[in-house]
């Protein structure tokens, strides 16, 4: 497998200089159009853009599947600056959605990117963001999304966290994913929880599909019975990132286009 060739360019949002990671397949051509798989995570004081070697199943799609990968650090992230990592406080979602949706536009303008085919992917917080991403009816150009142990209700999730960057029980209400579950109609949704998740409960996943369910909305479940939040057995780590793979690989699909074949004129007797 070759590794990906890595790519960093700038994006001003707001006065601020803030960094997007591109991984880009071992035989790049400028010319042709490759799927978008956006990695988020948007969690305050997280990181998502560094020089860290990584080799997981993201980097299998961009060397076997020819997807590019992008990471971006907007409002919020760590390590720029405490200016900007408060500035989610009392707006948590708001501005790293905004962020990331600023990121795909940016990227999507590229030549080489087919618009037809941008995934999301997240996990806890990060899986709070890329639902928000995937049902965004500002930004509709996404096709699919995976979220991992996806924050989906900020009651049921620590009181520390969600007192400290929302305050009353009222912004709490308003910033749950419930009111977003009739916008999956059109979208392939995945999202994965292990049941004995001791950061994110399983219940922020199993209440928010009853309201998936009676919005009808297309989505998959795929759950891990036991495992928590960080998964310790070999076979479901490898067993996960294959799932994840497998996803993104069939989204990402170029569909096939069906091509009629023109009927043959019976010859006509002359005799």
């Amino acid at each position: 497998m070759q590794m990906p060739i890595v790519d960093n360019k700038t994006i001003t949002i707001d006065d601020y200089t803030l960094t997007m990671q591109i991984l880009k397949p071992a035989g790049f051509v400028e010319t042709a159009h490759y799927p978008l798989l956006l990695l988020v995570d948007g969690t305050p004081g997280g990181q998502m853009v560094s020089e860290q070697f990584r080799v997981d199943w993201a980097t299998v799609l961009v060397s076997s599947f020819s997807t590019i990968v992008i990471r971006f650090d907007g409002h919020g992230s760590g390590f720029q600056g405490t200016n900007l990592l408060h500035k989610v406080r009392r707006k948590l979602g708001i501005l790293e959605e905004k962020d990331q949706m600023e990121a795909l536009r940016f990227i999507s303008k590229e030549t080489y990117i087919d618009k037809s085919r941008m995934g999301v992917y997240g996990k806890a917080y990060g899986g709070y963001l890329a639902t928000l991403l995937l049902s965004s009816e500002e930004f509709t150009e996404l096709k699919c999304g995976a979220a991992v142990s996806p924050i989906t209700d900020f009651e049921l999730y620590a009181s520390a966290f969600s007192e400290r960057y929302l305050g009353s029980k009222t912004d709490s209400q308003k910033a749950s994913l419930a009111h977003k579950a009739g916008l999956f109609l059109q979208k392939q949704y995945l999202i994965i929880h292990p049941t004995a998740d001791e950061k994110v409960h399983f219940q922020h996943t199993a209440k928010f599909i009853n309201h998936l369910i009676s919005k009808k909305a297309n989505y998959t479940l795929q759950i891990y019975p036991d495992e928590g939040h960080f998964l310790h057995s070999d076979g479901t780590q490898q067993h996960l990132s294959q799932a994840l793979v497998n996803f993104f690989e069939v989204c990402f699909r170029v569909p096939e286009i069906l091509t009629e074949e023109p009927e043959e004129e019976e010859e006509e007797d002359d005799s």
